[in-house]
């Protein structure tokens, strides 16, 4: 595996996880255990601090705050390995889709929390998050296929003798 499927494959992974605890913040409910108000000091710190009180809510929510940050920062180090690269054009374009949603994302996610966790914003926050992991799943799916696989299947494709 090169350096640019193994980036992908972390970022993926990311991703996962972000997904992950993002569901526990929602179904927690530790939404708004690290503040509500994006505009004064609630965000990206926890109620004003760097780091949050040990308590589950705030931990779970700072957790998702920072598996965001990783996720993105990941995601734009794929894309600048995948723009530097050779890879097939459909690869670059889930991978640059990916990256171009996760601004959309961390805006949303803003939204969300100046929205007072609104559900409507809270279901498009959440939709958006599921599209750009599977955008990105698809990308390593593509990126990792064996040379010489037939497009959109792992195995060689069967011989026929008569």
């Amino acid at each position: 595996m090169n350096g640019r499927n193994a980036l992908l494959v972390v970022s993926v992974c990311l991703l996962f996880a972000l997904l992950v605890v993002g569901a526990a913040v929602t179904a927690g409910p530790f939404g708004g255990d690290c503040g509500v108000n994006v505009l004064q000091q609630d965000w990206p710190l926890c109620n004003g601090h760097l780091f949050p009180p040990l308590v589950l809510g705030p931990i779970v929510e700072y957790s998702h705050r920072i598996l965001a940050s990783l996720s993105a920062l990941f995601l734009i180090l794929t894309t600048v390995m995948f723009s530097r690269a050779k890879p097939k054009p459909r690869e670059r374009t889930l991978v640059y889709a990916s990256t171009a949603l996760i601004f959309v994302e961390i805006g949303v996610g803003g939204v969300v929390v100046n929205t007072n966790l609104s559900a409507a914003v809270v279901t498009l926050h959440q939709a958006l998050a599921i599209l750009i992991f599977g955008l990105a799943v698809a990308a390593a799916a593509r990126a990792l296929q064996k040379p010489g696989a037939p497009e959109g299947t792992d195995a060689p494709s069967p011989t026929v003798t008569a």
